[in-house]
């Protein structure tokens, strides 16, 4: 199926208003998280990537962020809906390939590398092959801008983006917590098997190899078919679990994973308006299909790159700042692994080591999925995302669950978390700029 071209996407700019009085005590700061949380599940129940109520929840940003008198633009795009759909399609295809194989060799060598291919090209950020069979719909992502105030010519001396998302999961078998946790707290010797989508990349190749040596061997390459059903039951797994999300069809509340991010940015909003470095730049981006396979921080970093200097842009990335111990993730990508720059590493270990209340934060690698981060790495921008989880199970509480609600979502936690990440985006300014004058 021929790809379809996403239309030209573009930015409508509204005009900057008299910036408000931004100041809040802590306990308002508590229930401003705890009230827009609240009202996005309320009025937006189902956030499905693309869907009507995550339009919806951008528009709530939209109004808040015009309401302290913020430049808005809004970035447009196209995306899938849904990763497990596209899940079941690479993996279902590679398995396909291993049932045609024996007697069509050549069939199961395209589907094996094909899809092989495939997923790693899309997982690396370098285009999207059979993903396009299924549709494509429009998102957006909504841009707030605290404009740089010292003159620096046509771009300021530093830029830094902060992004969460709106959009909510799926959820499924795949996420129940004791599945989560079996395989955290599995034997050691198994550790390779928790990136498993990248187990089912890597099996999808060796099997090619196999499909060529079959059509070099015919007959005498029979004995392989027992390794051959052994390397395919990565993909199959992967595949069952996809399917399973797909048929539930189940959109949780996304209390935590992430409005507890997108809460935080109204909240450093505020912060910044009273106080902020003049020479930088603020960017705060609500971003959509996040939980479609980071759709709209993938067209944000792609588009972006002739309007924002990549040399002078750091992203940090909010999602899910409740839910078990704060954590910045330093290696993200699940088929191939990519690492934040050392300099940034550094910055949020001397953050957390700023302060005895941030004992607790370390880095992390992601093991499965990433966050917006990913795509922004993959493309060439320096970038980290700040998470919370349980270290016994490797991910939050009520993790892409229908328990993810408002009533479970820990507030103090998501201050705490926004706390990290306004002292680390001081820090971050400060090793990029040094400290201002007269600071």
């Amino acid at each position: 199926m021929p790809a379809k071209t996403p239309p030209k996407r573009k930015a409508q700019a509204v005009p900057p208003a008299r910036v408000k009085s931004a100041a809040l005590t802590r306990a308002q700061e508590l229930e401003l998280i705890r009230e827009l949380v609240a009202r996005i599940v309320q009025e937006c129940p189902v956030r499905t990537p693309t869907g009507e109520d995550e339009r919806r929840a951008h528009e709530i940003m939209r109004a808040e962020f015009e309401a302290l008198g913020l430049p808005v633009s809004e970035h447009e795009f196209e995306f899938n809906r849904s990763l497990y759909a596209n899940m079941a399609l690479h993996m279902g295809l590679g398995v396909a390939g291993t049932a045609v194989s024996g007697l069509l060799p050549w069939l199961g060598f395209l589907l094996h590398a094909g899809t092989a291919a495939s997923y790693w090209r899309e997982a690396t950020r370098k285009g999207y092959w059979l993903r396009r069979v299924f549709p494509w719909r429009p998102s957006r992502n909504i841009l707030a801008t605290l404009p740089a105030t010292a003159p620096n010519g046509p771009e300021p001396a530093l830029r830094v983006v902060v992004a969460a998302h709106v959009d909510a999961a799926y959820t499924g078998l795949l996420f129940h917590p004791a599945i989560i946790r079996a395989m955290e707290n599995g034997p050691r010797a198994l550790d390779f098997a928790k990136r498993g989508l990248n187990l089912a990349v890597r099996t999808q190749v060796a099997l090619a190899g196999i499909d060529l040596a079959r059509m070099l061997l015919g007959p005498l390459a029979w004995p392989l078919r027992p390794l051959e059903a052994t390397l395919t039951l990565p993909s199959l797994l992967a595949f069952l679990t996809s399917f399973e999300v797909v048929l539930r069809n189940r959109i949780v509340p996304g209390a935590n994973d992430d409005l507890s991010g997108v809460a935080a940015l109204l909240v450093l909003a505020r912060r910044l308006l009273e106080r902020r470095d003049p020479r930088v730049e603020y960017v705060l981006a609500a971003t959509g299909c996040e939980e479609a396979s980071l759709g709209g921080a993938d067209a944000l970093a792609r588009d972006m790159r002739g309007r924002w200097d990549p040399r002078r842009t750091v992203v940090l990335g909010l999602d899910g700042l409740a839910g078990g111990e704060l954590r910045f993730a330093q290696t993200e990508g699940e088929v191939t692994q990519i690492h934040i720059p050392a300099w940034l590493r550094e910055v949020c270990q001397e953050t957390a080591a700023s302060e005895p209340r941030f004992a607790e934060v370390k880095g992390f690698a992601i093991p499965v999925g990433g966050t917006d981060m990913e795509a922004f790495l993959f493309r060439g921008w320096e970038a980290v995302s700040l998470v919370c989880l349980d270290p016994a199970i490797g991910a939050p509480h009520h993790y892409h669950q229908p328990s993810d609600t408002p009533e479970n979502l820990d507030v103090e936690k998501v201050l705490f978390s926004t706390d990290f990440a306004h002292k680390l985006i001081e820090g971050i300014v400060a090793r990029r700029l040094g400290t201002p004058p007269g600071a």
